[in-house]
């Protein structure tokens, strides 16, 4: 019984440290005005796209990785994914090639992009109902203190150098470690592949189609959402070690604490997700957004560096409050078939939107300040966007309600 409990507690365990690998990307943000020392000869916007490249190659493999579970099944899938991450992640400390240490970064997008699908599939192939919510909200809580942890330990390494500050990603292999000897293989398992009461002839009925055309549109919806959100969020990630060497509010070094307090407070949002959904409903992801977005503009204005952790801790929290409401609506519009793809297409938008920052705070501002600025007006219009759609499908789910009486 005991050793049953361990299992289980192992499983979570494992399951949630996957998701670290999710946000890795950005964890070494704040080696970017050492690096742009390092690079003279290679545009601001190229040396950025060092942190974002990550999320193209993600975006690419997570569509892709579908065929590749096919091949090896889920679990080789995530530890092949996790190991070309590990490997790849920690050439940068070793290489003064500006395109050897682009490429790694591509290929890290590779492992990324395998491991990441899997990061809430899994979840949901080994945990269902009530739980399975509150696990949508850790996930969350566990890459934010698993990134936190990491964008401070890089903070930190970066004191010794920008190369060292790549090191911090040695943290993937515990990660693949956990996986390989406390997650089971769900088709060895013999756990179930369809969805409660789901059977073939259900699945290919002409009857089920309109519903399930009406889910995707909704899933589409909120990738769109997704993209948008991180496409502003990022650009104070890529941004902000810029804007305290630009505006002296501090170093880059003080910046990636800011960056590590984000990402914490990302854990707190993920913890209390499942309270707050439970008062706010589908209010909390227009909520969230709009108080991202004000952090970010309040991020702008200030020069003090106390007040910019502060911020920081908000807009972690916030976005730790509001995304889980995503990721728990796409569970729930999905079924077994259809889950890998709606996975998909959400983290697809999420990665867009990081691989776009760089462009995106070029478009935004001249100085990073006006970038991060006007990020967060663009998530406040956002947010008010969303709020009408929800209340618009509200509304006409109420009118059908009605009408079917």
């Amino acid at each position: 019984m005991k050793n049953s409990k361990f299992k289980k507690i192992m499983l979570i365990v494992s399951l949630l440290a996957l998701n670290i690998v999710e946000q890795a990307a950005s964890v070494i943000s704040a080696a970017i005005p050492q690096m742009a020392k390092a690079f003279p000869d290679h545009s601001q916007v190229q040396i950025e796209m060092i942190t974002t490249i990550v999320s193209m190659f993600v975006t690419i493999f997570v569509l892709i990785s579908g065929l590749i579970v096919n091949k090896l099944g889920q679990k080789r899938t995530a530890v092949l994914g996790i190991a070309i991450a590990a490997v790849s992640s920690i050439i940068p400390a070793f290489s003064n090639s500006f395109n050897m240490i682009m490429a790694s970064r591509a290929v890290l997008g590779v492992g990324i992009g395998l491991a990441n699908p899997l990061a809430v599939s899994l979840i949901g192939e080994f945990f269902e109902g009530d739980f399975l919510a509150h696990l949508m909200g850790w996930r969350a809580a566990a890459s934010g203190i698993g990134t936190s942890l990491m964008t401070l330990m890089a903070g930190q390494l970066l004191k010794i150098s920008w190369h060292a500050a790549y090191l911090v990603y040695l943290l993937f292999v515990p990660t693949l470690l956990f996986f390989i000897f406390f997650v089971p293989d769900p088709e060895k398992a013999g756990l179930k592949t369809k969805a409660a009461g789901e059977t073939d002839q259900a699945a290919e009925s002409p009857a089920e189609e309109p519903a399930e055309k009406h889910a995707r549109a909704k899933v589409i919806f909120y990738a769109a959402v997704l993209f948008a959100f991180f496409s502003g969020v990022m650009v104070a990630m890529v941004k902000l070690a810029t804007m305290y060497v630009e505006n002296g509010v501090g170093t880059p070094s003080q910046a990636s604490t800011v960056f590590a307090c984000l990402n914490f407070a990302q854990l707190l949002g993920g913890l209390v997700f499942g309270v707050l959904y439970k008062f706010l409903k589908s209010k909390i992801l227009p909520l969230g957004i709009l108080l991202s977005g004000l952090t970010l503009i309040a991020m702008a204005m200030t020069t003090s560096n106390g007040v910019m952790i502060a911020l920081g801790v908000a807009s972690g929290f916030f976005g730790g409050v509001s995304i889980p409401y995503i990721f728990t609506r796409v569970s729930q519009l999905s079924v077994t078939r259809t889950a890998p793809m709606n996975n998909a297409l959400v983290l697809v938008g999420s990665n867009i939107g990081s691989f776009l920052a760089p462009y995106t705070a070029s478009l935004l501002g001249k100085t990073a300040a006006m970038s991060i600025r006007n990020a967060g007006l663009a998530l406040i219009v956002i947010a008010a966007i969303v709020l009408v759609a929800l209340l618009a499908v509200k509304k006409n789910s109420s009118s059908q309600a009605l009408a079917n009486k």
